[in-house]
């Protein structure tokens, strides 16, 4: 009832966040279970659990340097004195480490609202002005794997120049569980500012590298979504 009663724009915000939530969870679930199967390696050593390798969805990569909207970096603290290890210091110890660490770090990304809370406010209704739109690019990439170092570097690069650009709103990538398919959300204040974008030295120099690094052609879509709504001239 909830959802039926509410404007476009909620209705909106509603579906975005729960599909991203839907991809996040499982990712989490996918880091939960290699966490548990690295303890479960080290508590029991007679048994033998296969690691469940698979990247989060959600990698280094949301943290795109966006001055303005970056998550914060909030960790699960964890117990002092408690240690899964059960011999001396190894590489086993250390990668378990890293997977809690990994886990903590998206269990804080989680519950990070701060850049969804900003943008409902974007999206939000007002009776007094007129509506204009925001434009959500969406772009899938697969990468080769021999040229997934070449194009990560490119990626966070362009990253770096895309969030300093005036026009952009927001934007983020996220990294699918097969660690060679990325995805890219780019939110511009009007499809002709994106279109500008497409014309710079930034977007046509990462558009050269993937050239050189993707394995099949990518996959580019975008959306006019309700955004900030501009006042109207009276008189």
């Amino acid at each position: 009832q909830v959802y039926e009663s509410g404007s476009n724009v909620d209705q909106f915000v509603t579906r975005f966040l729960l599909k991203e939530t839907a991809n996040q969870t499982q990712s989490l679930l996918s880091s939960v279970e290699s966490a548990v199967d690295a303890i479960d390696e080290q508590t029991n050593p007679a048994r033998h659990y296969p690691s469940k390798a698979g990247h989060g969805l959600m990698d280094a990569w949301y943290d795109s340097p966006v001055p303005s909207y970056s998550p914060t970096s909030r960790m699960v603290p964890r117990e002092h004195g408690k240690s899964f290890q059960t011999g001396s210091p190894d590489t086993k110890a250390e990668g378990l480490e890293g997977q809690i660490n990994r886990l903590a770090e998206l269990i804080g990304r989680l519950e990070d609202k701060t850049l969804w809370f900003d943008l409902h406010q974007r999206l939000s209704d007002s009776e007094s002005t007129a509506c204009t739109y925001l434009l959500l690019v969406r772009d899938e990439m697969t990468v080769s794997h021999k040229h997934l170092g070449e194009f990560c570097s490119s990626l966070k690069q362009y990253l770096k120049s895309v969030a300093g650009e005036r026009d952009c709103f927001h934007v983020t990538a996220v990294k699918l569980p097969d660690g060679v398919t990325f995805i890219v959300y780019e939110f511009w204040e009007t499809e002709e500012d994106w279109k500008r974008h497409l014309q710079s030295a930034t977007c046509k120099g990462f558009q050269h590298i993937k050239v050189d690094t993707l394995s099949q052609p990518e996959a580019v879509s975008s959306v006019a979504v309700p955004g900030r709504r501009a006042v109207t001239p009276q008189g």
